[in-house]
């Protein structure tokens, strides 16, 4: 898979594959930051002063209102995935063609 939507309520579904490259479980924080256009999840340290979520039991992850309206994006934006498993980071670049 490497395409996702966000939801109508700011939420986005996380597959399992990207949960073990996260290495993240539910209940765990994960840390949401703008880099550019992309949309950039992950559990590192040193991004303490970033935009926390909690990683649920239905596998969703919200992205707050700040991030979407910053980075332009609304309910229904598919996204394509890029990962750098070295860094453990997913990107998240919003298709804004369509």
């Amino acid at each position: 898979m490497n395409k996702v939507k966000l939801r109508k309520t700011g939420e986005l579904y996380i597959p399992k594959t990207l949960t073990k490259i996260l290495n993240i479980e539910v209940g765990d924080m994960i840390k949401i930051f703008i880099d550019g256009k992309k949309i950039v999840l992950t559990n590192k340290t040193g991004f303490e002063k970033e935009n926390k979520c909690t990683y649920n039991q239905k596998g969703t992850i919200h992205i707050p209102a700040e991030i979407r309206r910053l980075s332009n994006i609304d309910t229904d934006t598919v996204f394509t995935i890029t990962i750098d498993e070295k860094e453990k980071r997913v990107s998240l670049i919003p298709d804004l063609t369509g």
